[in-house]
């Protein structure tokens, strides 16, 4: 994690990389993701893809990465992009997909010296890691991931605010 932070503005995208390892993205989850899916204020991502679990759901922006998830924000909005990654490229704004982000991850693979056997959805996999190595809450980490919750209690009976996302996912330093 240290080599991605200290290369953050030299290589295309490796923001990306890092947002999706402080917040348990699929790529194209994250690739999808809309300005308006973004609240600075709440620092709160809304999103996803694949399963009931997983659509729509409330993810909070960790510390961490804020300053990263600001600056994408900024440069869409300047670039009139309604979605949060996106580039300018051949004289149009375009949305990064999935093909993108696969291309730059495999460059900053090449470019840091890393294991080639990573592939992009590792970021989330590195999320879901960090989070039980400090403790976050079971739920909160299938909240915040999108996984089906088969506690009856905990899925329908328990309501849960975002403050207490953010608590759980501020367990990652």
């Amino acid at each position: 994690m240290a080599l991605l932070w200290a290369n953050v503005g030299k290589h295309p995208d490796i923001d990306l990389i890092l947002i999706q390892c402080y917040s348990g993205w699929r790529p194209r989850e994250l690739c999808y993701l809309r300005l308006d899916d973004v609240d600075l204020n709440a620092r709160t991502f809304t999103g996803g893809l694949k399963t009931n679990a997983g659509k729509n759901r409330i993810v909070p922006i960790h510390p961490r990465i804020f300053d990263l998830v600001q600056a994408r924000y900024q440069k869409s909005v300047e670039l009139g992009s309604p979605y949060l990654c996106s580039y300018f490229a051949k004289g149009k704004v375009r949305q990064v997909r999935y093909t993108r982000y696969w291309m730059h991850y495999q460059n900053i693979l090449t470019a840091l010296n890393l294991n080639p056997e990573h592939k992009p959805h590792d970021g989330r996999k590195h999320f879901i890691t960090m989070a039980k190595k400090y403790d976050m809450d079971e739920y909160a980490i299938k909240r915040i991931v999108g996984h089906y919750i088969k506690d009856l209690t905990e899925r329908v009976y328990t309501e849960r605010n975002i403050e207490w996302l953010q608590n759980e996912i501020k367990k990652i330093p």
